[in-house]
C-alpha cells in the first residue's frame, strides 16, 4: 500500500468512480488544482479514480494513519 500526495481538479478533488477502497482528504488548494492525500494498493489506482493528478508523490506505507489533520473518514467502514 502506498500514501500518495498529488494535485487533482481544483473544482472537485473526488475521485472520478466511487466506491473508493481507500480514504482520501483534501489538503489545499494551489493556483488551479487542489492538492489530494490518498491511500492506494498502488500508483496506478490513484491515476485510474484520479487521471488527472500530477505531482504524484509516493511514500510505502503499511497501515492507515488518522490524527487530527486526516481524520478517518466516515464513509470508511
Amino acid at each position: 500500500m502506498i500514501r500518495a500526495r498529488f494535485h487533482a481538479n481544483e473544482s472537485d478533488y473526488r475521485p472520478i468512480k466511487w466506491p473508493y477502497p481507500h480514504p482520501f482528504w483534501c489538503t489545499g488548494y494551489g493556483d488551479d488544482y487542489s492538492v489530494v492525500v490518498a491511500y492506494a494498493d498502488n500508483e496506478d489506482q490513484i491515476l485510474e479514480f484520479w487521471p488527472e493528478a500530477t505531482e504524484i508523490d509516493v511514500n510505502e506505507a503499511q497501515d492507515y494513519l488518522f490524527t487530527d489533520r486526516f481524520p478517518k473518514p466516515k464513509w470508511l467502514n
